[in-house]
């Protein structure tokens, strides 16, 4: 009989906990539908990334740099007690509602709002108040792939515009060349220096502070290093622009103006190289030792 039994017990079936593709199934398939959901205001994305000149051809690496951040952090967010949290449904089905209205109407700056409202609303729902507040950064780091809305973009690009042009009309007197400022254009002996959209430094700024808000989550050190190397970005985009308006008036002036556009062409790698350089090296200097964990500086 101990060996009917025996068998009998061995031959039972073994229930087991869910397989983790059965968990993250339900997460998936409503991904998914967030995506097919805001499918025209991806392709709207994707269109201004990819737009020549774009002030946004860095945006898609910047969920790669979330990733990371999350990365780094992993062992402080995998130590977070997670557990649903139905208050966030009080942002979430708004958020939803705002994404389809937008959605409908072609209003593409609410729809980007509502798409990562609507993420953050997921995210908090579905593991909780503290795992949110302990990835704030990397998800709010997120909405920095939407476009500006065009009144803002304009506004800020014009400001931004006539600053470069001031600035580099005054670091080519430096450079004893004599020059006539008018507007947004710099006369010079042999080369009318024209300030264009392009060359405003808005496009250099968005950059810098994209990857300067990364950098310095990155980085270790106390927060307020960290803030003063975001910070520092900002003069930094400008001064750097500057410099480069005046390094193409400075080919312009003394070799030709083919020169000067070709010049123009190859210097935005020029100016990002400096600001990284400036970056790294202010880090260095605010006793930054790793980045993203690993011993670099």
């Amino acid at each position: 009989m101990a060996t009917i039994f025996e068998q009998s017990v061995s031959d039972a079936p073994v229930y087991q906990r869910n397989e983790p593709w059965v968990t993250a199934l339900p997460f998936a398939v409503a991904g998914a539908l967030l995506i097919v959901l805001a499918r025209p205001m991806l392709a709207w994305w994707w269109w201004e990334w990819v737009q020549p000149e774009s002030y946004y051809a860095h945006a898609p690496i910047i969920p790669f740099l979330a990733a990371l951040m999350l990365w780094h952090r992993r062992e402080a967010l995998r130590a977070v007690p997670k557990s649903p949290c139905p208050a966030a449904l009080l942002l979430l089905v708004p958020a939803l509602a705002l994404l389809v209205l937008a959605t409908k109407t072609e209003l593409e700056a609410v729809e980007s709002l509502a798409f990562f409202l609507t993420l953050w609303g997921a995210v908090w729902l579905t593991l909780g108040t503290r795992l949110v507040r302990a990835a704030a950064f990397p998800l709010a780091f997120l909405a920095l792939m939407a476009p500006l809305p065009g009144p803002v973009l304009n506004d800020a690009t014009l400001r931004l515009q006539m600053l470069s042009t001031a600035l580099a009309d005054r670091l080519l007197h430096l450079l004893t060349f004599p020059t006539t400022l008018h507007g947004n254009v710099i006369r010079m002996e042999n080369f009318d220096l024209f300030v264009d959209v392009p060359c405003s430094g808005f496009k250099l700024l968005l950059s810098l502070l994209t990857f300067s808000a990364a950098f310095a989550f990155l980085v270790d050190g106390a927060p307020r290093k960290r803030l003063a190397l975001f910070l520092f970005s900002l003069p930094l985009a400008v001064v750097v622009n500057a410099v480069r308006v005046a390094l193409i008036g400075v080919v312009g002036d003394c070799i030709s103006p083919a020169a000067a556009h070709v010049f123009h062409d190859w210097s935005g790698m020029i100016t990002l190289t400096l600001g990284f350089v400036a970056l790294f090296s202010l880090a260095k200097g605010l006793g930054c030792r790793k980045f993203a964990g690993w011993a670099i500086f």
